[in-house]
């Protein structure tokens, strides 16, 4: 009558919560949501969305979506219509379908030929790899435009080694 096996109850409960993780959301052309919209697992919209998304795995907004919404996610794939702000902790690729305004906080974008970006991009520096780029990039200083001393027309020759930034016109 009653469990008395706790190694099947938690398997049962692994399993279930297991099957959570993997669940596909959709909401389809059509469908239009206003508010704050949670999600876990891949989620598809080609709907209308106003307000506010938050996603814990993949999302895609489709051709046909038209989403007015703040947006934080783990990955996303943008081919409808978007406005607003996007922080992905992985990664952002606008499709080539995709019309985006807004500002995007992601350690990687990748626009598609074709997409339209209308809109500021920051890289996220929390990636180990990328922060030591970044700083790298930071260290290089060029010459100030008053010691060079080149006729209108001509670009001084620059030269980096090591971190260091000479020119010479």
């Amino acid at each position: 009558m009653f469990n008395n096996n706790p190694k099947k109850t938690a398997v049962k409960q692994v399993k279930k919560e297991h099957s959570r993780d993997y669940a596909v959301t959709i909401l389809t052309n059509g469908c239009h949501f206003a508010g704050k919209m949670y999600c876990r697992g891949s989620t598809r919209v080609g709907g209308r969305v106003e307000g506010e998304i938050v996603s814990e795995g993949l999302l895609i907004l489709e051709e046909e979506a038209v989403v007015d919404a703040n947006i934080t996610c783990e990955e996303i794939v943008l081919q409808g219509k978007i406005t607003g702000t996007i922080t992905a902790k992985s990664r952002v690729e606008m499709s080539r379908t995709c019309t985006f305004s807004g500002d995007v906080i992601t350690p990687s974008l990748v626009i598609e030929e074709g997409a339209v970006f209308t809109g500021r991009s920051t890289m996220d520096d929390s990636n180990e790899s990328l922060s030591k780029h970044v700083k790298l990039a930071d260290d290089v200083k060029g010459p100030n435009i008053g010691e060079l001393s080149g006729s209108v027309g001509t670009l001084p020759d620059v030269n980096i080694k090591s971190g260091e930034a000479s020119a010479e016109a």
